[in-house]
């Protein structure tokens, strides 16, 4: 179970980079600087961002990717303490 979380871990994160540079290139791209460098620092303001500014099926699919990591987070973790042996007594 821990290769699956592991995939699906990195299949979100990938997902996640990509709709995070495509916000910053619409900030930049409509002007607003600000915004784009606080979304560098700051990652949740991108799909803050999205939903402020008309752009709701960028952030909803930002958000789908962030959900699908963290389920791949939990996946992955439930798999690798179900790996561990047990502890001697």
């Amino acid at each position: 179970m821990a290769i699956i979380g592991s995939i699906l871990m990195f299949g979100g994160g990938i997902a996640m980079l990509v709709f995070w540079i495509m916000t910053l290139i619409k900030q930049f791209k409509s002007g607003q600087t600000l915004w784009g460098v606080l979304s560098i620092f700051f990652g949740i303001l991108a799909p803050i961002w999205c939903f402020m500014n008309g752009q709701k099926s960028l952030g909803i699919k930002f958000i789908v990717a962030f959900v699908l990591y963290l389920i791949g987070a939990g996946i992955a973790a439930g798999g690798l303490v179900a790996s561990m042996p047990p502890v001697p007594q």
